[in-house]
């Protein structure tokens, strides 16, 4: 099977971090993969393509002037063709509409992965508007919670069409380096996040004057980068809690980095399916969430970790204070929240979904056949005679 991803990237950040374990996973299972990445000589894809690279990943480089540039589609369909691609997977609003005309003019499969849309901005929103109706003739499209396969569902995309397909990763990982922690003496709040106001860090550093009114050397960090980072600067300035605020930007070992965390907090105000609260789960950490998007259902209600409403740091506070004074419940979240991460989030599993999805979506183009032999339950697929891609 070969296969291109393809994203317009603004950094290394969750939907990137897990495009690259798909990735690697697919190729570990057989797969010839290769990314494809909208000018991915620019500075905000510069890590993107590093870690890409690290990995032994084929990286693509589509460059792209504008937002929107023919010869670009049309370069990306000869690609295609040339390379044989048998499923192109598109992640984000560029990435779907230049992929889905490029995926009909070579005739290769397409799904797309929906992370969510943000709706920041008006031009992000007419973006997004237009993103849901051009899903509707995809082959398959992924949604990474029960969120947004309400959300396609409701913007028109075929039921029959949309697979649900949780993130995945690599729990061994993340156990491993929980289990030779790097530990400091004091208590540190971590949270691993894109600094953009959707994500609510904010939220905790209002939330810091009343946990250092109680633990005076308390740290907070911030591992993540974005447009938000300076206004954070200021309101930690404000608040008289500098000292206690860490934005060290891009982390290039989260599962270290969490391995060093006392509680992990993600504050956000809006969520699909948080890599972050995965990785702290695997990383068998205590955690403090906002109820939102998938959060809850991961958490399971609070056995796996305490929910608080979003945007608001005083019940943000006193979750993190309820934690804090009790080592006993600190370890009744963590261990659950590990069990649900191997249970439920390995890379495999999320391997198996998507080989599922590629295989149905050639199916619908004739790249592959469908049969049912011996009257036994259950798909098993052969490879078409009745199409060539090359």
């Amino acid at each position: 099977m070969r296969v291109l991803q393809l994203v317009s990237s603004s950094g290394f950040y969750g939907a990137e971090r897990m495009i690259c374990l798909l990735s690697v996973a697919l190729q570990r299972a057989g797969a010839e993969v290769y990314l494809g990445v909208f000018n991915g000589s620019s500075t905000s894809c510069s890590r993107f393509v590093q870690e890409a690279e690290r990995q032994n990943l084929q990286v693509l480089n589509l460059a792209c002037t504008g937002r929107w540039n023919l010869k670009t589609i049309v370069l990306l369909a000869r690609w295609l063709r040339m390379n044989r691609i048998e499923v192109l997977h598109t992640h984000g609003y560029k990435a779907n509409i230049y992929g889905l005309v490029a995926a009909r003019l070579a005739g290769c499969a397409i799904v797309s992965t929906c992370h969510n849309w943000t709706n920041r901005t008006a031009s992000l929103r007419q973006y997004a508007a237009l993103d849901k109706f051009l899903l509707r003739h995809f082959d398959r499209v992924v949604a990474v919670s029960h969120g947004v396969l309400v959300n396609l569902r409701r913007a028109g995309v075929p039921g029959r069409r949309i697979r649900q397909i949780p993130n995945g990763i690599e729990v061994s990982a993340y156990r491993a380096a929980s289990q030779t922690p790097d530990r400091p003496g004091r208590i540190i709040l971590g949270c691993l996040s894109r600094l953009s106001k959707e994500k609510g860090v904010d939220v905790l550093v209002w939330a810091l004057p009343k946990l250092l009114a109680v633990h005076p050397d308390l740290q907070c960090v911030v591992a993540g980068e974005g447009p938000e980072r300076d206004r954070l600067l200021a309101l930690a300035a404000e608040l008289c809690v500098s000292h206690a605020l860490h934005l060290p930007g891009f982390c290039d070992d989260t599962a270290r980095f969490l391995s060093r965390c006392t509680i992990v907090v993600q504050p956000s105000r809006m969520e699909a399916m948080p890599l972050a609260v995965l990785e702290a789960m695997a990383s068998e950490k205590p955690i403090v969430a906002s109820a939102v998007g998938e959060i809850p259902s991961l958490l399971e209600e609070g056995k796996a970790g305490l929910l608080v409403p979003p945007d608001n740091p005083d019940m943000l506070a006193e979750a993190i204070l309820e934690l804090l004074s009790s080592q006993e419940q600190q370890q009744a979240l963590a261990s659950r929240a590990v069990e649900k991460a191997i249970e439920s989030f390995d890379v495999s599993v999320m391997l198996t979904g998507y080989l599922s999805a590629y295989k149905e979506a050639m199916v619908k183009r004739r790249l592959l056949k469908r049969t049912n032999p011996s009257g036994k339950a259950g798909a098993y697929y052969e490879r078409g005679t009745d199409r060539n891609i090359a």
